[in-house]
């Protein structure tokens, strides 16, 4: 059995009764497995055995339930037999997401001329009703009105009526078309066969305008509400400068580059692909991937962001990620398959559009019955139960909750949180309890240089150095000289430690030196000399291995240094030992401020590591984490995380390490670090693209919003046709109100959606 994951674009969903109809239908379909479909977006993820079934045959299965579809090829998902995976790249994703824009462009003129048309026409039929007085009056408004009829509300009647009278499935259309076209044939019977003034030529052509006129305002805003894809696509560099010899280079299109190609990346330029810095330093815009406005400085061997944009200096990049494989290329797929997951509050709706349609019939039956019965003539019977027939409105319904996580999922891309399912974005407001890996989550994942100490300033020292006597006040040049001296050796070191002291150089502008004979003893030390001077830097055995004679109060700090949870490196100066280093993985800037706002929340905020217990702690103390459980393997995380979930807590896991993963999949939500394993972001729910802790707030204000704006839009939806309907049922609203009401009431739903695009922490 070939597994085979595509999107298929559905162009002319208009209720949610259109999505219950297409699942209902592929259900049955042998070789499809299961079917995602999004009202608000029109896409359609469907998982399928592609050993029994093609996508143009699902197309053909849409096709039969009466609706439009072709496939998407920018999302074309998890093939297991996938064998071309690097050839995928953003440039296609983004040249096929310009097609389909270009269709969906195409529609919405479409509906804009149907509405220009019914308009125009509708005022000759005003003007023809209560201005003119022409012969034939009666004929000649019957053919303008069927004029509008075919051209302007011609969809209502080609989906509607063969959905109820084929298919036994009415939906939206199907009401629309019964209540236009029971004026319209109420009306012409009377000018073709009687001698009756009654007519309603007017009613229909203005409701059929009213409601195309809805229709055309929901496509734009639906369309405004997907932005986030079009921006992050749009993001995407087109060309990039790949280094063929030595000073030249040639232009080639993004597509074509390779991993291991080496990229110049230019001022002012965006960075073509995922990469490396291998030559050179510079300042970089990430605020378009990150959600960060501060521009971030990178240096020699630090990664870059395709699409992030170089600020101010040229550098060579290594590319190690391309099309498919880069940052933003995940951040646009994170984002559509977000918007195609449904939240669990949309059950609900399912549940209510299932009936809505045949119980809005049978009400539009007794009202006509009703009016006739009670003596109310035949012509008031029946624009009463047109006006029920116009008035309900299941758009508002179905839109009720995908518009909102439609918006509410690309508001979070673009603060730098992606969320993986709706369902996430619905339960993050719900958290009770967040537990915490330490190592990448609430630390930097890295060792930094926090303290060194030089122990003394000896005479021959600054001989070495090429640096005049020092007073002891006066030591900060020969300091950096050391500091200088020491990166200088490590500077080719892939040892973490070692790469701590060339980036602490870095971050004092200290320049380094060319360093020789350079020997590295694997989990000892590192040995150079710089000019004549012999610098040696590594562990106390090291020390001792090469005959040099340790200081007793440097071991005094040493032990100190220990006892708080650092790393220690000693080094010496032309064989004698000179002082310490002090190395520890210290927390994000962010961690503190995002575990008080946590606790201002009312949220327990809990540690899970590995790491001894007094590490932890100090960790702990300093971010303000009330608990810490330390020396945890990933299995014991899962158990405290489920039995956190049976003492009635909602639990949020955020980790970003292998083992973290088995923690992320358990929680209610996982929330992993953007900058963390791939395993722990398969496993997570939504991903902190820069893992910065803060983000996880921002995450459950985000969650509270889009929540509550999918309630507000369910309740209006509710209240509009919980009371709207007995109303145009008791003959007190007028069908050409009803039309525009109902047209309102799914725009509504829409800007209200909208709403979310102007989401702000507190």
């Amino acid at each position: 059995m070939t597994h085979t994951v595509k999107q298929f674009l559905i162009t002319d969903m208009n209720c949610a009764s259109c999505v219950n109809h297409i699942k209902k239908d592929l259900s049955k379909t042998e070789g499809v497995h299961e079917a995602n479909i999004n009202f608000a977006t029109g896409k359609a993820e469907i998982a399928y055995d592609s050993d029994k079934i093609t996508p143009q045959d699902i197309i053909n299965g849409i096709k039969k339930t009466g609706y439009t579809a072709h496939l998407s090829e920018e999302m074309s998902g998890h093939n297991h037999d996938m064998s071309n995976h690097d050839e995928m790249n953003m440039t296609s994703g983004e040249d096929h997401s310009q097609h389909v824009s270009a269709e969906n462009n195409l529609e919405i003129k479409k509906k804009l001329y149907k509405v220009i048309f019914g308009a125009v026409s509708s005022v000759i039929l005003l003007l023809i009703g209560f201005s003119l007085d022409l012969p034939y009056e009666g004929l000649i408004m019957l053919v303008i009105t069927a004029a509008i009829l075919i051209y302007t509300g011609q969809e209502f009647f080609v989906r509607g009526m063969p959905s109820l009278f084929l298919k036994g499935r009415p939906n939206m259309d199907t009401l629309v078309s019964l209540g236009v076209g029971a004026a319209f044939l109420y009306s012409s019977y009377n000018v073709l066969f009687t001698s009756s003034p009654e007519e309603y030529f007017i009613d229909a052509g203005i409701i059929s305008t009213f409601i195309m006129l809805g229709r055309y305002l929901e496509a734009k805003a639906k369309g405004s509400a997907n932005e986030a894809i079009k921006k992050l696509l749009e993001l995407s560099a087109k060309t990039a400068h790949r280094i063929i010899g030595e000073g030249e280079t040639e232009e080639i299109p993004v597509e074509k580059i390779k991993v291991g190609d080496k990229l110049l990346v230019k001022p002012g330029e965006k960075i073509p692909v995922d990469g490396v810095i291998s030559e050179g330093e510079a300042i970089i815009d990430e605020s378009m991937v990150t959600g960060e406005s501060i521009p971030v400085e990178k240096i020699d061997g630090d990664k870059v962001i395709g699409s992030t944009i170089n600020s101010n200096t040229s550098f060579v990049m290594t590319a190690e990620k391309i099309g498919g494989d880069t940052v933003l290329s995940q951040m646009i797929k994170l984002v559509e398959q977000a918007q195609m997951h449904r939240a669990p509050i949309e059950k609900l709706v399912d549940i209510i559009s299932n009936y809505f349609v045949w119980g809005v019939i049978l009400i539009s039956i007794a009202t006509f019955f009703g009016w006739y019965l009670a003596g109310a003539g035949i012509a008031k019977a029946i624009i009463f139960t047109v006006a029920v027939l116009i008035i309900a409105c299941p758009c508002a319904l179905g839109l009720a909750t995908p518009i909102s996580i439609v918006v509410g999922s690309g508001k979070g891309a673009s603060l730098g949180i992606l969320i993986k399912k709706a369902e996430s974005l619905e339960k993050m407001h719900k958290i009770t309890a967040v537990c915490f890996g330490k190592t990448g989550t609430i630390t930097e994942g890295k060792p930094t240089l926090t303290d060194f100490i030089i122990y003394e300033v000896p005479e021959e020292s600054y001989k070495a150095f090429e640096i005049e006597k020092l007073s002891p006040s006066e030591n900060k040049k020969y300091t950096e000289k050391v500091i200088q001296y020491l990166a200088s050796v490590e500077h080719d070191s892939e040892h973490p430690l070692g790469k701590a002291v060339v980036l602490y150089a870095h971050e004092k502008k200290i320049s380094l030196l060319k360093a020789k004979n350079i020997k590295a003893e694997t989990g000892k030390g590192i040995l150079g000399k710089i000019n004549e001077t012999e610098i040696l830097i590594g562990t106390q055995e090291f020390l001792t291995d090469k005959k040099i004679m340790r200081c007793a109060d440097l071991d005094k700090d040493a032990n100190r240094f220990s006892e708080e949870g650092k790393t220690v490196l000693f080094f010496a100066i032309d064989g004698k030992q000179r002082g310490i280093l002090a190395l520890q993985d210290v927390e994000k800037e962010s961690s503190k401020e995002a575990v008080r706002l946590l606790k201002d929340k009312n949220i327990e905020t809990i540690m899970l590591t590995g790491d001894n217990e007094k590490v932890a702690n100090e960790i702990a103390k300093r971010v303000g984490i009330s608990r810490v459980i330390a020396k945890v393997m990933p299995e014991q995380k899962t158990k405290i995380i489920k039995d956190l979930k049976e003492n009635n807590k909602f639990v949020a896991m955020v980790g970003d390490g292998i083992n973290d993963a088995p923690a992320l999949a358990l929680a209610d939500v996982g929330v992993a670090m953007g900058t963390g394993t791939d395993i722990a972001i398969e496993s997570g729910d939504i991903v902190l693209v820069k893992g910065d802790l803060l983000k996880a707030v921002v995450a459950i204000e985000l969650s509270k919003a889009t929540f509550r704006n999918i309630k507000q839009n369910l309740f209006w939806a509710f209240i509009y046709n919980m009371i709207g309907i007995p109303v145009a049922a008791f003959g007190l609203l007028n069908p050409m109100i009803s039309a525009g009401a109902m047209a309102f009431s799914s725009i509504s739903v829409v800007l209200n959606a909208l709403r979310l695009k102007r989401f702000k922490v507190q």
